[in-house]
């Protein structure tokens, strides 16, 4: 499974993200860092592995001094001191040669399988790391544009509000008006009458006025108090993504240290007794 790119072009709807898309990035987040534990983890197994083998050569190694010991300090006949040892040295190198060889091998076959594997493991982290960092650098920009885009919203709604609320001020200034015309050649009854329809609706057109400013802030209030819920989430989520990689990223520099090469094995020196024209001394490499 690729881990990149990843698809982030979210459609901005007006009470915030979609949610259905927002869900599946997460899913498809949660999907990646489950395929990078089980690299990590593989990766961990494969440097414990190859640890135990390792030990495994060094145990045979030790065992094989033994052996030697044991021969250079068993007493021979004289006669047969030559032949003798030098067969014994002779299987003791042959022996000490394929096992050395034989973990050598396993141990370069490992150690660069494992190397491959933390190398593609720490590339993928940070392929993700860059993403993730990506991705907030937009999600900041995102907040932030809904904010301007709600601040401007609002403030239209607002001064909408107020156009409405002076077009019913001058329409109830115009009625009074007209009220008090009527009232100068009707009746004081009529007068009344007029003078308490027109209050009604005076009151009426405020309380209306008021209701839309209410409403509009309070729409307001709701759309911002979303999107700064809806960013917090996000950013949870970010950091915690965060962490799971710093984690991975602490594991792998603890397995860099188990896959470094074995220094040189040390040079066993055996004494021979024995014809004048043969070596004083022989080495056996181990």
């Amino acid at each position: 499974m690729e881990l990149l790119p990843l698809r982030t072009d979210f459609d901005v709807r007006w009470r915030g993200y979609d949610h259905d898309q927002v869900r599946h990035f997460v899913r498809q987040a949660e999907e990646e860092l489950a395929v990078l534990a089980a690299d990590r983890d593989a990766a961990t197994a494969r440097g414990d592995s190859l640890a135990r083998q390792l030990e495994a050569a060094r145990m045979e190694n030790a065992e094989l001094r033994a052996r030697l010991d044991r021969i250079c300090r068993t007493p021979v006949d004289p006669e047969a001191l030559t032949e003798r040892l030098r067969r014994q040295v002779e299987l003791a190198h042959a022996e000490a040669e394929e096992i050395t060889t034989r973990a050598r091998a396993v141990a370069e076959q490992d150690w660069a399988t494992a190397r491959r594997a933390a190398d593609r493991l720490r590339e993928r982290a940070d392929h993700l790391v860059t993403e993730l960092d990506r991705r907030r650098a937009e999600m900041e920009t995102e907040h932030r544009e809904l904010m301007t885009r709600a601040h401007a919203r609002v403030d239209t709604i607002t001064r909408q509000a107020e156009l409405r609320r002076r077009e019913l001020d001058d329409e109830a200034a115009r009625l009074r008006e007209q009220v008090e015309s009527d009232f100068k050649e009707a009746m004081t009854q009529r007068r009344r009458e007029a003078m308490q329809a027109l209050a009604e609706r005076q009151r009426a057109a405020e309380a209306r006025a008021e209701q839309t400013v209410r409403d509009a802030t309070e729409h307001a209030r709701r759309i911002v108090t979303e999107a700064a819920e809806r960013v917090e989430v996000l950013r949870r989520e970010r950091d915690r993504v965060a962490a799971e990689l710093r984690a991975a990223q602490g594991l792998l520099s603890g397995i860099e240290s188990l896959l470094k090469p074995l220094p040189d094995e040390s040079v066993v020196t055996l004494d021979v007794i024995g014809q004048p024209e043969m070596p004083s001394r022989q080495e056996v490499r181990v």
